[in-house]
């Protein structure tokens, strides 16, 4: 099993203070596949690098109608063959998560945080169930931006299930 001992950077830019309301569950699901999804990318790629490896960028917009956040990373791109399988059901780039060894050895090893190949539907889905939307643009030997598009779901505290 492969275990990072490093990452980089991850730099976030925009207004500080700024709230708004939404699904916090649903927002940490959607916000930490994309940095988790960056940070592996980016550590793939210049894990034998003697350069170190460019920081991960977090760009919060407060808009009028939604809110965007995109990730940024330079961690190789994605090549355009394969973008549409990534909002397929179990398709993964990462190792498989499925551990070899019997269920009572596995439960005593690390927790395995990529490999099961549903995060970015899943973060695709909370953001449209919504009124949002998560896009990919990958540029293949460069990196990739994820932009997750969140309707705003009021301008007073009201409770959200």
């Amino acid at each position: 099993m492969r275990e990072y001992g490093d990452a980089p950077e991850v730099s976030v830019y925009g207004t500080p203070d700024f709230t708004f309301p939404y699904v916090p569950s649903h927002l940490h699901h959607m916000l930490f596949e994309l940095v988790k999804n960056s940070l592996r990318a980016v550590q793939d790629r210049f894990a034998e690098s003697d350069d170190p490896a460019p920081p991960i960028r977090l760009v919060v917009a407060e808009g009028g109608e939604d809110v965007t956040l995109k990730v940024s990373d330079e961690g190789g791109g994605i090549p355009r063959s394969g973008l549409a399988n990534i909002w397929t059901y179990l398709y993964s780039t990462a190792k498989s998560p499925v551990d070899p060894r019997s269920v009572d050895e596995a439960d005593s090893g690390p927790v395995v945080l990529a490999g099961y190949g549903y995060g970015l539907p899943i973060s695709r889905l909370y953001a449209r169930y919504f009124g949002g939307d998560l896009q990919i643009i990958s540029m293949e030997g460069y990196g990739t931006d994820a932009y997750l598009h969140l309707n705003r779901l009021g301008t007073s505290q009201e409770p959200l299930p």
